[in-house]
């Protein structure tokens, strides 16, 4: 139904409704001067360009409720970007859908968070969730800490133990770090996602499992499987739907809530009243952050500790590497080039959590080659 002409602060207007099925959305509006009559065929005009714009208007619209209701649902995702708006709708999507999910993002991005997310949202949210981190498997417990076993078994095995699969039977396991499973883990732990039952260590029968799997590395699993380290039917058991997490450094709008909430958090825990300047803000969010969002919480922290009880927390509290006081100095060469080194091991150690493996293959030297330079370096 139109509405108008109307003269409306010294103009014409003539409004439609745009409407898309038995439901209006918005109106469009035009204006003219007093001076001018609108023309007679106006009404038509709009009425066809509002049946046009109908179903954008209407995917523009879900899109902010869906994005409304992923920031509702999931709080602890702090962020303004659109990045991480877009984490939300795959974390929500992702929960709705009862297969395997792969997040994918380096190393303190998150990915435990999201994990948990996606149980807290999913049909299975009243049941358990239970995460491991591979890395820290040895490769001979793999089997007892995945699928259990039964007493007398090996050597330390008094008593019978159910395993991490049946202790998320009808929720949600989280396996973090996937890469770091060895070949034969991974075969092992194909066979229980495919038939969905496992026989524990020292058993003969098999045991039925409904666990909902979600997984996490901190790099690409393609490339994984093309030099030969993971398995390519594994990858394929896993990778049904991915969430890529970006690192911190690619969405920096999202530094300064992100210190605001981790500061709130240590503030109170340290017992400080004092609050962050707009020099602190700023350094932040020009750092690059190596660590991603865990070493954004630990700065924090630390900076928490060292504010004073009430005031404004200054940026010479923050670390030298953030304040860009880690800027080379050296009048030689030789002191200039050892300092940017120095950094350069920091930040790629930084990046892989802490793996000197990682962190050689990403330096593009040796592992025994990385552990000299940081000997030379003077780094632990």
């Amino acid at each position: 139904m139109r509405v108008g002409p109307e003269c409306v602060d010294g103009a014409w207007e003539v409004a439609v409704p745009i409407r898309f099925g038995p439901r209006t959305l918005a109106a469009l509006t035009c204006r003219w001067p007093i001076g001018r009559m609108p023309p007679s065929e106006i009404e038509s005009l709009l009425e066809i360009t509002a049946a046009i714009a109908a179903p954008r208007v209407e995917a523009l619209l879900a899109g902010k409720v869906e994005i409304a209701r992923a920031a509702e649902a999931m709080p602890q995702l702090v962020g303004v970007s659109d990045a991480v708006g877009d984490v939300r709708r795959a974390v929500a999507r992702a929960a709705a859908a009862p297969f395997s999910v792969l997040i994918e993002g380096e190393s303190g991005v998150g990915k435990e968070l999201i994990a948990r997310a996606i149980h807290q949202l999913s049909p299975r949210r009243d049941r358990r969730f239970c995460d491991v981190n591979c890395a820290a498997l040895p490769d001979d417990l793999v089997e007892s800490e995945l699928f259990g076993h039964a007493r007398g078994s090996f050597t330390g095995a008094v008593a019978e133990r159910r395993g991490l699969f049946e202790e998320a039977h009808g929720g949600t396991l989280f396996l973090d770090e996937m890469p770091d499973l060895s070949l034969r883990a991974q075969a092992k732990l194909l066979r229980v996602i495919q038939q969905g039952e496992l026989r524990r260590v020292g058993e003969s029968f098999t045991r039925k499992v409904d666990v909902r799997l979600v997984t996490a590395t901190n790099r690409p699993l393609g490339r994984e499987v093309t030099e030969g380290r993971f398995r390519q039917d594994l990858l394929y058991r896993i990778d049904v739907i991915r969430v890529q997490v970006p690192p911190l450094r690619e969405r920096p709008e999202d530094v300064p809530p992100l210190a605001r909430h981790f500061w709130t958090a240590a503030a109170e825990r340290a017992g400080t009243q004092a609050v962050l300047s707009h020099g602190v803000i700023a350094d932040l969010a020009r750092y690059h952050w190596p660590g991603n969002v865990r070493e954004l919480q630990n700065v924090m922290a630390a900076l928490a500790v060292a504010a004073p009880a009430r005031g404004m927390v200054r940026a010479s509290l923050l670390p030298a590497a953030i304040t860009g006081a880690t800027a080379v100095t050296a009048a030689r060469l030789a002191d200039a080039r050892r300092q940017f080194e120095r950094r350069f091991v920091e930040v790629a150690l930084a990046r892989t959590g802490g793996s000197r493996t990682r962190a050689a293959a990403h330096l593009g030297v040796t592992r025994q080659g990385l552990l000299k330079l940081m000997a030379r370096l003077g780094l632990e």
